[in-house]
């Protein structure tokens, strides 16, 4: 493991959700300079390759899960995605978000519970550095695909060690043996260059209408 810095260090051991959005509203405001210029982030442009890869840009209606400052949404855009959405459950980084004028809408929301959203909204749902360590439960990888129109496609990163230490192939497997999705993609990609992590890409293109 590489270097990691003093609050990334806090994020991925917080205990509880209230702790978690504490550290995100000291963080946001520099947050974007750490990951991109200290650490070297690439799950953005990772995601716009795999998601450009299976839905065409023109039109597509696409949701940013877990949101963050909206990093995820201007690769997006910069990739000729238009319509996005974005959801998150700190209001420090969604304000962090709105400034970027990348996104037509932002909500505060829990991916922890049932989302708010019509079965089929979006064309395509992306879910960057969300499943890692005390954010969201693998659970909600139910929601993203639920959300999702049927031969749209959800695409997600899933830390290394949360793949390792969470019940997130089960819940994969479940969606995937359920029919509800077709597994598209399940690769290895470099996540934080700087702590020389990596993730595992998951693209799952929905198959069967919620």
């Amino acid at each position: 493991m590489g270097k990691q810095t003093a609050i990334h260090e806090q994020v991925l051991n917080t205990q509880s959700t209230d702790e978690l959005m504490d550290l995100y509203e000291d963080w946001a405001a520099r947050y974007d300079q750490d990951v991109n210029d200290t650490w070297g982030y690439s799950g953005p442009e990772r995601t716009l390759f795999w998601l450009r890869h299976y839905l065409e840009p023109e039109g597509a209606r696409v949701l940013d899960a877990g949101c963050g400052t909206g990093l995820v949404a201007v690769a997006l855009s910069e990739g000729g995605f238009r319509c996005i959405d974005g959801i998150d459950y700190s209001t420090a980084m969604l304000a962090e978000a709105a400034k970027k004028n990348v996104y037509q809408q932002l909500q505060q929301m829990n991916m922890n519970a049932a989302l708010p959203i019509a079965a089929g909204a979006y064309d395509g749902v992306t879910c960057v550095g969300t499943f890692t360590s005390a954010h969201v439960e693998p659970e909600a990888l139910h929601e993203l695909v639920r959300v999702t129109r049927l031969g749209g496609i959800v695409c997600s990163t899933v830390r290394e060690e949360y793949w390792q230490d969470t019940h997130f192939p089960e819940v994969l497997n479940q969606i995937v043996e359920s029919g509800r999705a077709a597994l598209k993609q399940l690769c290895e990609e470099p996540y934080v260059h700087s702590e020389e992590s990596t993730c595992k890409m998951v693209a799952l293109e929905v198959t069967q209408a919620a």
